[in-house]
Formats: C-alpha cells, structure tokens, sequence
C-alpha cells in the first residue's frame, strides 16, 4: 500500500471533478450546498468545507434534504473518528493476513475514474472473516479506498481531471457456496457494505460482477434487501460473452487480464494474471492466523486481567488521559457468551460521562476483539463492558488496556 502522507489534498478542486462527471449545480442546488456547509463548518476540515461537489454527494445521498444531509454527513465524521479511521493515513500498516485479500488496483477508465479489480472468488473469504477482527476489516477497507486516491492524484494519467468514482470488477470465478453461506462471512459482508453505503455515498461508478456461479442469485437477492437502489442500480452482472465488450467500453484492454477481456497476460502467459495479488490464487490462510486458534494469548499474557461480569451488570474501567492525542486501545475475550463494549468520556472527576462509541454487542467468545480511540482531548475515558442485557447468564472477561503516548 502507498504512503498516505498528504491524503487531505486528494479532492479539491471543484472545476476537476465537475469536468471529469460533466456536472453542473443549478441555483437551487447551490444553495442548499451553502445551507449544509454552514451546518457543518465545525467538523470539516477546509478542503472539504469549501468543495461543493464534496457536500453535493451527502445532499443527493439523501434526497437534497438538507437536515437529513447534515445528520448523515456528521454520523460519518463521528464514525471516522472513533474508529480511527479519519487519520488511518498516519504510520498505518494493513495486517500480514489482509494480503489473502486478492485485489490490485489496475488503474483508470477513459473518464479518469479508479477501476479495481477484487477476486473474490480466489480469496480465502471465510478465513478472512476469520482472521480479522471487524475494526481491522474496515480499516483495510478504508485505507485501500484512501490509498487508490492518492495514487490517483498523483498519477494524474493521460492529464485525465480527477474523477470522484470508483469502478470495481468482481471477479467471482471459484467462489464456494460454503464459505458464502458462513455466519461470519454474512456478517463481515454486512457490515463493510453498510459501512460503504454511509460512509462514501455517491462514490460508486460501477461495479461489474463477472464469472457469477449458479447460486449467486440467492446472494443477489439478499443483497438487495438491504442496499439502496443508488448502489443497486450501479450493479452490471455480466455474462460470460457479455464482459469483454462491456469492460473495454472505457477500460483500456491494456490495463485489463486477457482472461476479462482485456490484453493483460503475466510473462508466462496466464490471462488471468495470477501477479497482480500478493499471494497465489486459492491461497489458504494458515490456522495459526486464525483468531479463533488465538484465545490463548491474552489468556497468557501476564498484563491481562480477568474478571467475571455479572448478569445485569456492567464492568467500568476508568482511565486517566494527561497527554492529548494519546491511543487508547483494548483487548478483550470472553468465555461462552457474547457482551457488550462502549466508551464514555469526561473532562474531569466532577463532569457527566458522555458516550463517545456507544454500547454494542460483540461476539468476543467466538473470536478475540479489540478497540482503539485517538484521544484528542485529555480526561477521563471509561470503557464499558455491559451485561445488563442479559438475565441469565454472567460473562467470564479476560481483558488487557494499553496506552500508546503521542510520539
């Protein structure tokens, strides 16, 4: 993955990405643009508050309703925040099992739009979903995005402008119904196309999905249960004889695998361009990676603590920040059952506690969890894990927080 360094300067020129979409905002527009950027002027920082085309996606996202605009725009602020995503630019290094992930960048269709290809059919998908932990998928996820766009402006190809979408090719040739179908990987698709769906809205070019198998129709028909139709709508499931035309459309064949259409091969020949990705295709994670086979390690860890929280209780952890900017970070599993984790924050000992993540169930006794928080300001930062929920049964919780002082 590229440096990140210098992420913020990606998008901000209007009249770029204006030419590049052949967009053009009537008064009307432009005025509810003005309303939504006064609303938000506290949170966004200068390269997006003065971009138009930036406010537009989060107005046309939500039907140019400016308030719901404003809502949807702050959720995702907020959310990049928590989750340490809006600086995932800074020092950040994709875990050694997200290279089982086959995806490359390939480059650009002929308007200057990002085009990649995601193999998912070559991955081992189930393994990954085994093998991360949630934050960590939508980390990778996020710094693969942010990354395409810095390569992108930076590359500047053919003196293209920079066009704000992206365009995703699907490749779901060996894709097995077994790993489809697995709870966690249901999961993990969920959440990253939610994720998607909130967090980039009017960013899909397309996405095409090529070498479909017999059953991805059930899939389809499930993704569509819960995906907008402004996503839906970008879809193109290709048949076979139907993906070369349509691909070299307006992707150069030069940039495409032969085996897609294009005129791509690898130096011994393979169409399909094994090289692309960083491991083979069909490339199993080993067990040892996986984080059901890691419980032992905070279980031997010396700096762990173990506690058991009861039913209809919650544990609170207290922890002092002096330095701002300081990590927060927990690791925490449990034992048969599931719990739920927040974070509180307060300035001082005589303030509230406000909910900075809220409460949200995680399935810790299935796999190792953890959490991390930029602490911007200093105080008092409380971790919950709450059991209130539960009537019955106590939760045994081995749990270990560290602190990482700004450097």
């Amino acid at each position: 993955m590229e440096n990140m360094n210098g992420i913020n300067e990606i998008i901000k020129s209007d009249e770029d990405i204006k030419n590049a979409n052949g967009i053009s905002i009537c008064d009307e527009e432009r005025e509810k643009i003005q309303l939504l950027r006064e609303r938000v002027s506290d949170i966004l920082e200068p390269e997006k508050y003065e971009n138009d085309l930036y406010l537009r996606k989060w107005l046309i996202a939500r039907s140019f309703d400016v308030e719901k605009a404003e809502d949807m725009l702050k959720k995702h602020v907020r959310f990049m925040k928590v989750n340490g995503l809006d600086k995932i630019d800074e020092n950040y290094v994709p875990p050694e099992v997200s290279k089982y992930f086959l995806t490359t960048m390939l480059g650009y269709d002929n308007e200057g739009s990002i085009v990649r290809i995601l193999h998912l059919g070559g991955s081992d998908i189930k393994g990954l979903a085994l093998s991360m932990s949630k934050l960590d998928s939508m980390k990778v996820a996020v710094y693969t995005i942010k990354s395409d766009l810095l390569r992108q402006k930076r590359e500047r190809v053919n003196g293209l402008p920079l066009c704000d979408k992206q365009v995703y090719i699907l490749d779901l040739q060996g894709l097995s119904w077994k790993s489809v179908i697995h709870t966690t990987v249901v999961e993990r698709a969920f959440m990253l196309l939610k994720t998607y769906e909130a967090n980039y809205p009017e960013s899909l070019k397309v996405a095409y999905l090529v070498n479909a198998p017999s059953f991805f129709s059930f899939i389809y028909n499930w993704l569509k249960s819960f995906l907008p139709e402004s996503i839906l709508s970008k879809v193109e499931i290709l048949s076979p004889d139907e993906v070369p035309a349509a691909l070299t459309k307006k992707i150069d064949p030069s940039i495409l695998p032969a085996c897609l259409g294009g005129t791509k091969i690898d130096p011994d020949g393979n169409p399909e361009c094994p090289s692309l990705y960083e491991k083979p295709m069909g490339a199993t994670i080993p067990e040892n990676m996986m984080l059901t086979n890691q419980f032992h390690l905070l279980k031997e860890d010396k700096s762990a603590e173990k506690t058991v929280v009861e039913n209809r209780s919650a544990f609170r952890i207290e922890n002092l920040i002096t330095e701002p900017n300081s990590i927060l970070k927990w690791d925490f599993q449990t034992t048969q059952y599931d719990i739920r984790v927040g974070l509180n924050y307060k300035p001082d000992k005589a303030s509230e506690f406000e909910e900075i993540i809220p409460l949200h169930r995680v399935e810790s006794h299935r796999i190792p969890e953890s959490g991390s928080f930029s602490c911007q300001n200093a105080g008092i930062y409380e971790i919950v894990f709450d059991n209130t929920y539960s009537w019955i049964n106590k939760k045994e919780l081995i749990y270990k927080i560290t602190l990482s002082l700004p450097e």
